[in-house]
C-alpha cells in the first residue's frame, strides 16, 4: 500500500482537535504551553518572535498572544522597561500603526529578565 504523507505546520493551539489526538499529546501540549508561558516571565525569549527593531506594543502581542491574555499596555510599557539589559532603545520611531510612531527597541544583552515579568 501506499504510505501516508505527513505534514508538519504551525497551528493555533485553540484550533486543535483536542478528542483526535491519542496517548498522551494533549498532557504533552499543556505542559509545553505552560512551559512557553512560564519562560516568557522570566527569559528574554519573547524579543525571538519580534523583528530586529520592535515596540513595546509589538512586544506585548507576543506576551498576549503566549499567555492567553490582554495586558495593560501602560503596565506592560513599564515593566518592560525595568527590567535590566531586557530592551534597548534605537533611537528610532516606528513608521506605521494608528496614532503617533512609537519608540521602537532591539533585544538587550540580558538572556533573564531581572526583574521578572509575571502574569
Amino acid at each position: 500500500g501506499e504510505a501516508a504523507t505527513e505534514v508538519a505546520a504551525w497551528t493555533n493551539i485553540d484550533d486543535i482537535d483536542r478528542g483526535a489526538l491519542g496517548f498522551d499529546h494533549n498532557r504533552i501540549i499543556d505542559v509545553g504551553l505552560e512551559r512557553a508561558r512560564a519562560k516568557l516571565e522570566y527569559s528574554t525569549l519573547a524579543t525571538t518572535f519580534c523583528g530586529d527593531e520592535f515596540t513595546i506594543g509589538e512586544l506585548r502581542e507576543v506576551y498576549e498572544t503566549v499567555w492567553g491574555q490582554a495586558l495593560d499596555p501602560a503596565n506592560f510599557h513599564r515593566k518592560a522597561l525595568a527590567s535590566d539589559h531586557f530592551l534597548e532603545p534605537t533611537g528610532n520611531q516606528s513608521s506605521g500603526g494608528k496614532g503617533r510612531p512609537a519608540k521602537t527597541y532591539k533585544a538587550g544583552k540580558a538572556k533573564d529578565l531581572t526583574p521578572p515579568i509575571r502574569r
